[in-house]
């Protein structure tokens, strides 16, 4: 049994279509697959009318860009109405921040001399509605500044970096709300990204996320991914205590590859099948 709750199509900062993604699903023969897209839900919507044609169980998903006293706390939602409209509206302004903030980088990086436009970005932005820093990244591989996606990042484009631009958010609180209000669930991804080797710190973080209606942590994550140095001794040590932290407080235990298409495997972040059977009872799938 293999699962995926966290990926990512054209409609955000991925590559492939819901479509492409539905079928590279199928061929890994996943269980349960979701499309997680930051701050959209029209990949995820095309994906739940069309998964009826697959063998797998498909969730609707969303990543909401939030932040806590300035430090970024994504909130992954699962299982809500994607047709909601006060849930789609509620997403309108942070897409519009984004694609705002294509301009902001973009003056950057003409001031520092990399001969890069607006069309070269677009092109890599396509039908996105919620475009991000990877279609940069892409675009100035694309044009030659750099030799990879991560060289973009860890040149210009990570936090700290001459191009990085903060982008709009609202404070997990209030994702974890909407998502509620969507009839869904509100799930923790990645969580060593804020731990900062402080396991106290993060025991209370998760003490007021839960407080504030969190029913789940992404145990499981393609950490190597997402750029990190987490040692893989640090990724075991913060397992081990994500899973008694969630078996104490009956949160459900997640993972996902955070696949964008350039890196990774659909499918490729080991979930022990016994968190996949609580998924599929949790779901009722």
């Amino acid at each position: 049994m293999k699962i995926d709750l966290h990926c990512h199509s054209s409609y955000s900062d991925g590559i492939f279509s819901p479509q492409q993604l539905l079928e590279m699903a199928d061929k890994e023969r996943l269980t349960i697959f979701s499309i997680t897209d930051h701050d959209s839900v029209k990949g995820t919507a095309i994906a739940n009318r069309e998964a009826v044609n697959y063998s797998f169980s498909y969730i609707t998903g969303i990543e909401i860009s939030a932040r806590y006293k300035q430090e970024k706390i994504e909130i992954l939602g699962y299982n809500f109405n994607a047709d909601n409209p006060a849930f789609k509206q509620s997403l309108v302004k942070l897409q519009n921040a984004r694609r705002d903030r294509i301009y902001k980088i973009l003056v950057i990086l003409q001031e520092i001399g990399i001969n890069i436009s607006y069309d070269d970005v677009i092109k890599e932005v396509g039908d996105a509605s919620s475009p991000g820093r990877p279609h940069f990244a892409r675009a100035l591989k694309t044009k030659g500044h750099v030799s990879s996606v991560k060289e973009a990042f860890n040149e210009y484009l990570a936090e700290g970096r001459p191009a990085y631009v903060p982008r709009l958010t609202i404070e997990p609180k209030e994702a974890i709300n909407r998502i509620s209000k969507a009839n869904g669930i509100a799930v923790l991804p990645h969580p060593l990204f804020v731990e900062k080797h402080d396991m106290g710190r993060m025991e209370k973080l998760l003490d007021l996320l839960v407080s504030w209606g969190m029913k789940g942590i992404e145990v499981y994550y393609n950490y190597e991914y997402a750029f990190s140095n987490f040692s893989a001794k640090r990724i075991q040590e913060v397992t081990k205590f994500l899973l008694g932290y969630c078996k104490q407080n009956d949160l459900l235990v997640t993972g996902g590859s955070d696949f964008h298409g350039d890196k990774g495997v659909l499918g490729g972040v080991y979930v022990p099948k016994e968190y996949i059977l609580q998924i599929q009872s949790f779901f009722n799938l």
